[in-house]
């Protein structure tokens, strides 16, 4: 018996010194796609010289999903994400399409096998919930697949995008908080990263709106989870355990802040039940709001003041986009870009009220 390894793509990869998913769509003969001639020799000077055999072609019916489209979504255990997979789907069978749905639990590696796998299988287009982790490779398999970025506003995307500025959101909820006479605000965040954007966009809009009304942005306090504290956590209770630590932290160490900001309404949901552990009365102790307005908000024993920007419809909207670049023939190099933002507002709840005298 043989004990040779078996030489696959990824060995390909390496020796060629490109992404698995450039190799896979070269030996693949992708006609929508232009790689330099030098790209592709390296690539088959590397498949001849480590002896590479591509498999047999599947029938051309289990390789045909053409009708499917990938949702790449970070987990399920946030409502905005569940409605916005509601959503895309619903939308899909309307055009007679399904959805496959890949939760990644924000891993790179979990992300980069399905950018390795998906080009090659036909699919009909691909969704991102959340910022990728691979940029460039998302960049340029979106030259021969249709895929679609719903979240934070990213020039550096060079595809289509349903977006909504965070820091314009922000800055609407900090001057409701002013209007109520709130001059110190605490905002609860998961892991400000580089990647994920949006958390310091929101950080950033508050500060501007206390700028732009002559008060001191040093008078917003930043609290957020480093990426080893984050990676402890379970992840069906990531964000909500988020604002339910850092609150109890903030509350124990004695905050002079007179409201929390949570960077999402499932961070929010903890700040509100570490300040009732602790038997402080939102809104007379502190005022609460979050982002997304889903619909647990709009609960009697919850009511959340919180940002809407149009989940459902941004769901909708990637599904469309996907369908016109199916009718102009997938011709997505070519072809049209599509930059759409929608216009958020305030909801105005229970949790927050006028700032208490100190």
């Amino acid at each position: 018996m043989s004990n040779k390894k078996k030489i696959t793509t990824k060995d390909i990869a390496k020796h060629a010194g490109v992404s698995q998913s450039t190799v896979s769509m070269i030996l693949n003969d992708k006609t929508d796609v232009s790689f330099s001639e030098n790209t592709k020799k390296r690539v088959f000077d590397a498949v001849e010289k480590l002896g590479y055999q591509k498999k047999k072609k599947k029938k051309e019916q289990d390789l045909n999903l053409s009708k499917v489209i990938v949702i790449m979504c970070p987990f399920l255990s946030n409502h905005y994400y569940t409605i916005l997979i509601h959503s895309i789907t619903e939308r899909a069978h309307d055009y007679g399409f399904v959805t496959f749905v890949a939760p990644t639990l924000r891993n790179a590696n979990t992300e980069e096998y399905y950018l390795n796998m998906l080009p090659s299988m036909n699919v009909a287009g691909i969704v991102y919930l959340y910022p990728t982790s691979w940029l460039d490779e998302v960049n340029h398999i979106s030259k021969v697949l249709p895929i679609i970025n719903i979240g934070d506003r990213n020039d550096d995307i060079l595809f289509d995008s349903v977006h909504v500025s965070s820091t314009k959101p922000a800055r609407m909820l900090a001057e409701h908080l002013i209007d109520l006479g709130h001059q110190k605000i605490t905002y609860i965040s998961t892991p400000m990263t580089d990647v994920e954007r949006s958390r310091s966009k929101r950080f950033d809009g508050l500060c501007q709106a206390f700028t732009d009304h002559g008060l001191n942005p040093d008078n917003i306090t930043s609290k957020s989870l480093s990426a080893g504290q984050y990676n402890t956590l379970s992840p069906n209770m990531l964000e909500y355990s988020t604002g339910y630590n850092l609150t109890k932290e903030a509350l124990q160490e004695g905050t002079d802040s007179t409201a929390f900001i949570g960077y999402n309404d499932m961070v929010a949901f903890g700040i509100l039940d570490a300040m009732s552990e602790l038997k402080y009365k939102v809104p007379n102790d502190f005022s609460v709001a979050g982002f997304d307005n889903i619909p647990m908000d709009d609960m009697n024993r919850i009511s959340l003041t919180s940002v809407e920007h149009s989940i459902e419809a941004k769901g909708r909207e990637s599904v469309d986009i996907i369908m016109r670049h199916q009718d102009s023939g997938n011709e997505t190099s070519g072809g049209f870009v599509t930059k759409l933002e929608f216009q958020p507002f305030v909801v105005k709840r229970k949790s927050t009220g006028k700032a208490r005298y100190r």
